[in-house]
């Protein structure tokens, strides 16, 4: 009876703490399944979309590269006819020609044509983003948006999520090990609370029926066992009454 008691307990309480478990983890895998790259991209494509928006309102004799944001890389004037940068957030830049700037030099031809025709145009690759827009007569507004800033940023979320994962699975484990053993604690006072009523009653019983009227159940242990105990002594006293009756006879 305590066996039995004590097992189905036990397995009682391990299947809900690997339920538990098992939901837990289901959470925390949705979590590191999280497609940052297409986060990555729409950030990325909202910024350089905010670059543009900026550069048609930017004074070109006012460029600071101190109000620059982090995320954007560079905004220059270049002059149409000899190609030299002019004015620059990167100081380094200035009078240097675009054909020196490799994020330009690789998409030469694109934006030769937007030079040439003084029109507004965008230049997307792989890396970064390439906004131009015709400023004054002879020169050009170009802007430069790298993809790096929302990839450093991005991989530093990810970063923090694994963590995060690892910290809380860590977390789990001592979850899990505290929770088998208080449930072996659990099952065992269980076991013992129903068990040793049971066994009082058995014990009760079996001393009554080898003649030990002296045997005695205690009203304890719950309504039914209470009731029980009435009972065993009511058949105590009537085996007491039994057996004086015979004695006088």
């Amino acid at each position: 009876m305590r066996t039995r008691a004590f097992l189905l307990t036990f397995a009682g309480l391990v299947c809900i703490l690997t339920c538990s478990a098992g939901i837990i983890l289901l959470q925390m895998q949705a979590i590191k399944d999280v497609r940052l790259e297409k986060l990555e991209d729409k950030l990325y494509a909202e910024n350089a979309s905010i670059l543009a928006w900026a550069m048609k309102n930017t004074d070109p004799e006012r460029i600071d590269p101190a109000g620059l944001p982090p995320s954007w890389g560079e905004i220059m004037i270049v002059d149409n006819a000899s190609l030299a940068v002019t004015s620059s957030t990167s100081r380094a830049h200035v009078g240097v020609k675009i054909s020196a700037i490799p994020e330009l030099l690789d998409q030469a031809a694109p934006v030769l044509a937007s030079l040439g025709r003084s029109a507004p145009g965008t230049v997307s690759t792989k890396d970064y983003t390439i906004v131009l827009g015709p400023r004054g007569p002879g020169s050009t507004l170009v802007g430069l948006k790298p993809r790096a800033w929302e990839k450093g940023l991005l991989s530093e979320q990810s970063t923090q999520l694994d963590r995060g994962a690892s910290s809380a699975l860590r977390v789990l484990v001592g979850y899990l090990v505290a929770g088998v053993a208080l449930s072996l604690v659990l099952s065992l006072a269980i076991a013992l609370a129903v068990s040793s009523p049971v066994s009082r009653a058995a014990k009760a019983f079996e001393d009554l029926s080898l003649g030990d009227l002296e045997a005695d159940l205690p009203r304890s242990g719950g309504k039914p066992f209470v009731s029980l105990a009435d009972s065993f002594f009511r058949l105590k006293t009537s085996l007491s009454y039994a057996l004086e009756k015979l004695g006088r006879g």
